[in-house]
């Protein structure tokens, strides 16, 4: 069993190192177009910032909201409508920067959107939908484990103490805004920083470190703990990316797990909030990676067994 067991996890690490989403994107000058896409990425970066803060200087109100981002806003019955538009702000922002740094990268290597999306392969809504319910049924399972631990369960879309119509407006805005912000994180760090990190490595696990311990730290969030479970985080996603060679499942998993939280546990300035949490919830976090890894590797390897999904016709 034990063999068997060896012989199976070797061949999974080896077929995670030949995912498409490490495929050498370029066969002429790869270094040298590494070395030119990092000054290219950080311009295209900031560009869309300098961009949101010259219109936010024309927009009432859009410049204090942009400073304002990071801070929890004050409870009352019309919370919810500044969460729902500070939410938007985040996401167009979010949407802006990993737009100009998937162009930066297309640019750079060449390559059509695809490559660094779900290379060789249509978008596969199958996998989007099956990241959505899995990561759902996870974070249902949690609240008991969670409230047990003390955690405080005051789900927004259900606190008869906001007006009627702003949970609405809430859950519209935060499925919507959320959405675009679990994509673009995706698409700069599943997409673009993985392909690129393929340069440098196709070892599996030392991506999934890599890329998770990168997601983590952009965060900025001084807790080690939080530190922690982001990166877990991250490399689940990392791993799901090049298992299913896309990041069709990431997105999915990614966008239920902030819209499950935003809606079912709390207001979204109060999850995002820096916070001391404890040791212990590595447990279920560590649960969920294993959960994500397992069904992942039952999806690969259906899909693996099903044959090659069709390739998108180039353009004339």
């Amino acid at each position: 069993m034990a063999l068997s067991f060896k012989i199976g996890f070797a061949e999974t690490m080896t077929h995670a190192a030949g995912s498409t989403m490490t495929a050498r994107l370029s066969c002429t000058r790869p270094w040298l177009r590494l070395a030119a896409f990092i000054p290219i990425s950080v311009l295209s970066i900031l560009a869309p910032m300098v961009a949101l803060v010259v219109i936010g200087m024309f927009v009432p109100g859009l410049d204090d909201r942009m400073a304002a981002l990071g801070n929890q806003l004050n409870d009352n019955p019309l919370r919810l409508v500044e969460e729902s538009i500070r939410t938007l702000i985040f996401a167009v922002a979010m949407g802006l920067v990993s737009i100009s740094f998937l162009a930066a990268a297309c640019l750079t290597w060449r390559a059509p959107l695809g490559q660094f999306l779900w290379p060789g392969r249509r978008f596969d809504l199958q996998l989007f939908g099956v990241g959505i319910l899995l990561m759902t049924a996870i974070q249902i399972l949690w609240i008991p484990f969670t409230l047990r631990m003390g955690g405080e369960w005051r789900p927004p879309v259900f606190d008869p103490y906001y007006v009627g119509h702003t949970r609405i407006l809430y859950a519209a805005a935060m499925t919507g805004a959320l959405l675009i912000a679990a994509a673009a994180e995706e698409v700069i760090f599943r997409g673009v920083v993985l392909r690129v990190s393929g340069l440098i490595t196709r070892r599996a696990l030392v991506l999934c470190l890599m890329n998770g311990l990168m997601f983590s730290a952009i965060h900025l969030d001084p807790d080690p703990v939080s530190f922690l479970q982001r990166t877990l985080a991250g490399m689940g996603w990392t791993w799901a990316a090049l298992r299913v060679g896309g990041l069709e499942f990431a997105i999915g998993s990614h966008f239920a797990n902030n819209l499950f939280l935003a809606l079912i546990w709390s207001p979204m300035s109060t999850v995002t909030q820096a916070q001391e949490v404890s040791w212990v919830v590595l447990a279920p976090e560590l649960a969920t990676i294993a959960i994500v890894v397992t069904v992942v590797e039952v999806l690969a390897r259906r899909r693996a067994g099903a044959g090659p999904s069709p390739v998108v016709p180039s353009a004339a």
